[in-house]
């Protein structure tokens, strides 16, 4: 697999020269206002959560992954925390689809997570077993991830603690979409024909998948079959058919993206902070990648030949890398 989320314990000191570092203090409802006056006041609990952030390319990162970064949480239950509904068994950090490479955390002296979940958009760390009690911090939570910092406001996170009192909000964490890497139709046949020199980028299942996002994407092709019968097209062809090739290796490149963030080839962004385009050549952009497909599909179902031959041109572009933002070459 090119990606794998995977779970580990690494016994390794954090260093104390991150990129980005910062601490938010999260306050649960009070118990008045969740009707459990009876028991408390005030609010349920108080923690302080802390983030630090590594680039690959920081020295002092305790555990860098080349072209991801590594983001650290600590989360430090208050000691006015309420003692029996107060402590945390949970906390967990939104990521973009399939954007955490890894999770786990620094052995240390911390209150260990019993599990760690890693989801499509959602990592959890489970405290189920040793929940983080008033006055106690978690160990050190580590998150990789090929998607850079946001704003302070563009990552949600929560903390759920004993009886489902949930607080959510909000911490820098991936956000920000790799670099943009695009394939072109040649590269795409040989993967479909199998060409060894290309198997190394998809292999096993992985090419199957890509072929299924990219038809669960697009609005033209509505089965493999076509999109595949689309890419392999050859011979005299009309400029609706060579449109149709040009998108069915684009839906490739983003499909890649949306599965495989951390592939160091094939691979493009429709998401928020995804890949931008530039038509006129002034280096500003004037599409995003998203606006861009659907005007490919748009254009390329109108029937008309003048619009299908402008929907080949910008996708033959953009698979060739032509007018593509925050775009490497790196494969």
């Amino acid at each position: 697999m090119l990606f794998a989320a995977a779970i580990s314990l690494i016994a390794l000191p954090v260093a104390a020269a991150p990129d980005a570092e910062g601490n938010t203090t999260i306050t649960s409802e009070t118990c008045e206002n969740l009707g459990l006056g009876a028991f408390c006041t005030g609010p349920v609990y108080e923690a302080v959560k802390s983030f630090a952030v590594y680039s690959d390319t920081n020295p002092d990162n305790p555990m860098p992954v080349a072209g991801n970064f590594t983001y650290m949480f600590t989360i430090a239950n208050q000691p006015g925390s309420n003692p029996l509904l107060g402590p945390l068994k949970q906390f967990e950090v939104a990521v973009p689809a399939n954007g955490a490479t890894s999770a786990g955390f620094v052995d240390g002296a911390g209150v260990e997570p019993s599990s760690i979940d890693i989801q499509t958009t959602v990592v959890r760390y489970n405290f189920d077993v040793d929940f983080i009690d008033p006055g106690e911090s978690s160990e050190q939570l580590y998150l990789i991830s090929p998607y850079g910092p946001g704003e302070v406001t563009d990552t949600t996170v929560a903390l759920g603690s004993t009886f489902s009192i949930d607080t959510t909000s909000t911490c820098v964490g991936p956000v920000v979409a790799p670099p943009s890497l695009s394939c072109t139709i040649g590269f795409w046949k040989a993967r479909e024909d199998g060409k060894k020199g290309v198997l190394k980028f998809f292999p096993d299942g992985d090419f199957d998948a890509v072929k299924a996002e990219a038809v669960a994407i697009s609005s033209v092709f509505s089965t493999e079959a076509e999109l595949v019968a689309a890419l392999t097209s050859k011979g005299n062809r009309d400029i609706e058919e060579r449109a149709e090739q040009q998108l069915a290796a684009l839906l490739l490149n983003v499909a890649a993206g949306n599965l495989y963030p951390s592939n160091t080839k094939c691979r493009l962004f429709i998401a928020d902070n995804g890949t931008q385009i530039d038509t006129d050549g002034d280096g500003i952009a004037d599409l995003s990648l998203e606006e861009a497909l659907t005007l490919i599909e748009s254009n390329l179902l109108s029937g008309d030949p003048d619009l299908q031959h402008d929907a080949h041109q910008l996708a033959d572009d953009i698979n060739n890398g032509i007018g593509v933002l925050n775009s490497s070459m790196f494969q």
